[in-house]
């Protein structure tokens, strides 16, 4: 077993569940021919998280490995036709037509032009300055370096983005999907590829296993990677004859709780108001609710004198609420009570409270809700 912690869960030990041990030390480029002496094999241990699943190597390559890095895939016919396809597609089923599009590892700028060629208005990033140059001279706009969690990129926030064939290689999987995330307007669509682990699994394939790719994505891994970083995962599927998973994401809408922190105000002092001014004009006031909802808006309403808190839960009856220190009733206790107004707060179970009052209770007074403010009917 391994000591590491899982790079996408963080569980340890990892189990180890391969081993090579005449692995090439750099697979990305042939050797020249004073280079044969220097060189030799090295050995790869392939881990597996026993709590994910997610398989992985400890990395072994330097930092400054992918500053030349020189791997594309331009010359195949095969592979163009196949980016072609799915570029126009995702800028097709996403309306990204005359929408800014970021690739994330755009390497020699070849997808940024199919991008461009579906409609897109398209930039990238690319830490290898030797296909950096490539992409720049294509016309593109590239910065140099890598995504990080606080880095903001040149023309963020984009409507979308691509990254393919690059989440293997990173050792940080959460620094950048949180990053990428950070540069996209709420709603933003992604297309996020990456080396298919069922492929290999059911080929065999040893030698998908090297230095350069540290992270093996599964159909689900890749999921719950995308999934953990706050993306909203549309569909994962496998591409190109199965050596591909493909994921489509979207970056969701902020959840905003500025409506809830007003209504703390609102509800609050509805609530008060209502109770005030009926038992100035000698009417009397129940409240049918001693759950959490209920306990929470007495004390924030500030509530410590109403005519009868009634709830259906015996094991409360008898009992006080914090903060409100209110004395808790059976709902039998309304029959007789001359209450001319009811409220409810116990929110999932209004209609059936509403019954109990008539048919039950024989009550036909004013009846009010908990909504954003109190709604009275």
């Amino acid at each position: 077993m391994s000591d590491l912690a899982c790079r996408l869960c963080g569980d340890r030990p990892l189990l180890e569940v391969l081993s090579l041990t005449n692995a090439p030390r750099n697979v990305q480029r042939l050797l020249q021919a004073h280079e044969r002496d220097s060189d030799g094999a090295i050995s790869l241990t392939v881990c597996q998280c026993g709590r994910c699943g997610f398989v992985q190597l400890p990395p072994v390559l330097d930092d400054e490995y992918y500053d030349d890095y020189m791997m594309v895939a331009t010359h195949s016919a095969q592979m163009q036709s196949f980016q072609a396809d799915q570029a126009r597609d995702f800028v097709t089923r996403f309306g990204l037509t005359g929408k800014s599009v970021v690739e994330i590892g755009c390497g020699d700028g070849n997808y940024l032009g199919h991008l461009a060629d579906a409609g897109a208005v398209v930039s990238g990033i690319e830490p290898s300055r030797v296909t950096r140059e490539l992409a720049v001279n294509k016309g593109h706009g590239v910065e140099a370096g890598y995504v990080t969690a606080t880095r903001r990129l040149q023309g963020a926030p984009f409507d979308g983005f691509v990254t393919r064939q690059v989440m293997e290689h990173v050792p940080d999987i959460h620094d950048v999907l949180t990053g990428i995330r950070r540069n996209l307007k709420a709603g933003a669509v992604g297309l996020v590829e990456v080396p298919s682990l069922e492929k290999a699994i059911a080929d065999r394939r040893f030698y998908d296993f090297f230095s350069d790719h540290v992270n093996y994505f599964s159909l689900a891994t890749l999921r719950m990677a995308l999934e953990m970083n706050g993306f909203e995962v549309l569909e994962v599927r496998q591409d190109m004859f199965d050596e591909y998973n493909t994921a489509i994401v979207r970056n969701p809408q902020e959840v905003s709780l500025e409506g809830i922190q007003r209504a703390i105000d609102t509800l609050g002092r509805d609530f008060a108001r209502f109770i005030g001014e009926y038992r100035a004009h000698g009417k009397k006031v129940a409240v049918w609710g001693a759950g959490g909802k209920g306990l929470s808006v007495l004390a924030s309403a500030r509530i410590h004198d109403v005519d009868l808190l009634v709830d259906s839960d015996c094991n409360k009856q008898g009992r006080y609420t914090p903060v409100s220190h209110l004395k808790v009733e059976a709902p039998s206790a309304l029959v007789g009570a001359g209450i001319d107004a009811v409220i409810i707060t116990a929110m999932a179970y209004v209609h059936e409270i509403r019954r109990a009052l008539s048919d039950d209770y024989g009550f036909h007074g004013v009846v009010a809700t908990l909504g954003e403010e109190l709604v009275i009917d």
